[in-house]
């Protein structure tokens, strides 16, 4: 990304849908590279060899988060975009392992979809599922939801209740993403794309979903100070994982304050990857534990490589 973007903040909040922004700008990116969403990252090679060079330059993130799953372990990926991650992790935790990934956008998962037999096929095992939902609402599986509305279209109020009635039913009944399941929740540089109303949930939704001993690693864009609201109203800048970021010690009280333990910054990227307005903003990892569980893998400093995309660095 170039260091100086040219911000328009001109645009009122009630006229911005910011989920509408992401989902029209990564459904454009599933379709051809834009490497202004991709900020440099180095992957272990040996797990990019059964990837279709396709899903390889579709997907987009700022860090690595799969390297600290482990064998046996059942991953979640938040925003699991065209699935780059999620097959990386899959060939960590094994065949005895499984990994989940969970989108909202249609022509990513499709993406994801696309390649999962072939790659499976190569890896010799199948331990990759995709669904579709929200990160912030993973007990709702929207395509079920979508069937389900297909045959009772929500045409008036008494069917639109209806419907929100059906989708209780299922977060209950049948939950996408169920209660304590999940060993290790990841994501990569997508809960600063989630709107500043849903963020609480989406944290206790993370929490919800781990088992007791379980941890969340998560790579996302910070910023050195607070973003203001001019840089919030933006667009493009905010689906450009860019103004909803989080400020550094803002992710940290983030997860403290739904209940996680022993939160640390285990990467940090030293220069920042693009600057606006004097304010830097860079990758980070986080590790945060449910319980207070020592961590399988104990905090350190990386410095993430700072540089263009799509160049000769794995990034793509």
């Amino acid at each position: 990304m170039n260091d100086e973007l040219r911000v328009n903040g001109d645009l009122e909040p009630e006229t911005f849908d910011v989920e509408l922004a992401v989902r029209t700008r990564y459904s454009a990116a599933s379709r051809s590279t834009e490497s202004a969403l991709c900020c440099a990252v180095s992957y272990d090679t040996r797990f990019l060899d059964v990837l279709p060079r396709e899903l390889i330059e579709r997907d987009y993130g700022c860090g690595d988060p799969a390297r600290y799953v482990a064998e046996g372990e059942t991953v979640l990926d938040l925003g699991s975009g065209a699935g780059k991650t999620c097959y990386v992790a899959a060939q960590i935790v094994g065949e005895r392992g499984r990994v989940i990934g969970v989108d909202m956008n249609d022509d990513m998962l499709a993406l994801a979809r696309k390649h999962r037999e072939e790659i499976c096929g190569r890896l010799g095992y199948d331990n990759v599922v995709f669904h579709k939902g929200r990160i912030q609402d993973l007990a709702l599986d929207l395509e079920r939801l979508e069937s389900f509305l297909r045959e009772h279209p929500a045409t008036d109020a008494v069917s639109w209740c209806q419907a929100q009635r059906h989708a209780e039913q299922l977060r209950r009944a049948e939950p996408m993403i169920a209660d304590e399941s999940i060993d290790v929740v990841i994501s990569n540089c997508v809960l600063n794309l989630v709107t500043p109303e849903d963020r609480n949930q989406l944290f206790a939704e993370l929490h919800r979903v781990l088992r007791p001993s379980g941890r969340a690693v998560i790579s996302d864009i910070v910023s050195d100070r607070e973003v203001p609201l001019h840089l919030k109203r933006d667009p493009e800048l905010w689906s450009g994982c860019v103004s909803g970021a989080f400020t550094e010690q803002g992710l940290i009280q983030a997860f403290e304050a739904a209940g996680f333990a022993d939160v640390a910054i285990i990467a940090r990227q030293e220069e920042p990857w693009t600057t606006v307005e004097a304010i830097e903003f860079r990758s980070v990892t986080v590790q945060a534990n449910k319980r207070g569980v020592a961590a399988q893998n104990q905090p350190l400093t990386i410095a993430e490589p700072a540089g263009e995309c799509c160049g000769k660095s794995p990034c793509c």
